[in-house]
């Protein structure tokens, strides 16, 4: 059986970390950007390090107040001084010798990145300047991938638990019907055909290639600590097998 690792974002205000960590592998904390400050990336920090999960930033859009999850009209200057601001702050919240382990840009930011050259190169020149041998988590196939490991930055591809895709391999748009699976049994249908057979099926019903380094799980869906917990226990029941 093939080895996986799950990722959830965190910090974010929902106050579940101590709940997914025992049971999770990587964790991308927010850097105040969209959600988060100074005490919740310590804290979930220390949480890490006790549970022996690898620590990533979740830089996004400073948006706040649309939870970074909307594109900004933003000027490149001042996109890039708050990525710069938000990973400076995270770094400076890592102690015990804590390490960074990889970047994962949230929300819109990570979807405009994924599909915009100017944009993946601003994000990535940050990285290059900050925290040059940080993993990139990133979509499969994305612009800000395939420049990434141009750079000779690291990248791991990732999939999602918990979101359907389109026949172009992007994640559904939250705002469409059927972009969020809500029950375990459709998570673990979407892992195993990944994992195993490498392929998706998308949300018009066909199949595409893909294959990932992490899966995501997003923490604020409802009923997620629990839904994990079924496919975690689906997964087992395979390896046993």
């Amino acid at each position: 059986m093939k080895s996986m690792d799950i990722n959830v974002d965190m910090g974010e205000g929902f106050a579940n970390e101590s709940e997914f960590m025992p049971i999770i592998h990587s964790c991308n904390i927010a850097c105040g950007g969209h959600a988060g400050g100074v005490e919740e990336i310590k804290g979930i920090v220390s949480l890490a390090q006790q549970n022996h999960v690898k620590i990533g930033a979740h830089p996004s859009y400073p948006d706040k107040e649309n939870f970074g999850r909307i594109s900004m009209n933003i000027s490149s200057e001042a996109l890039e001084k708050s990525i710069e601001e938000q990973l400076t702050l995270f770094l400076g919240c890592l102690e015990d010798n804590a390490l960074l382990h990889h970047i994962k840009p949230h929300g819109a930011l990570y979807n405009d990145a994924a599909k915009n050259p100017k944009l993946a190169e601003l994000f990535l020149q940050v990285m290059e300047r900050i925290c040059p041998k940080a993993i990139l988590f990133t979509l499969p196939g994305s612009i800000l991938g395939h420049l990434a490991k141009k750079k000779g930055i690291r990248i791991w591809n990732e999939a999602f638990l918990d979101r359907a895709y389109t026949a172009e391999g992007h994640l559904q748009a939250r705002s469409k019907h059927g972009a969020v699976l809500d029950s375990a049994e459709e998570m673990y249908k979407q892992l195993y055909s990944i994992l195993h057979q490498s392929k998706v099926k998308t949300i018009d019903g066909n199949w595409i290639p893909m294959s990932a380094d992490t899966f995501c799980l997003h923490g604020d869906h409802q009923g997620a600590l629990e839904n994990l917990k079924k496919v975690l226990d689906l997964h087992q029941k395979q390896v046993l097998k």
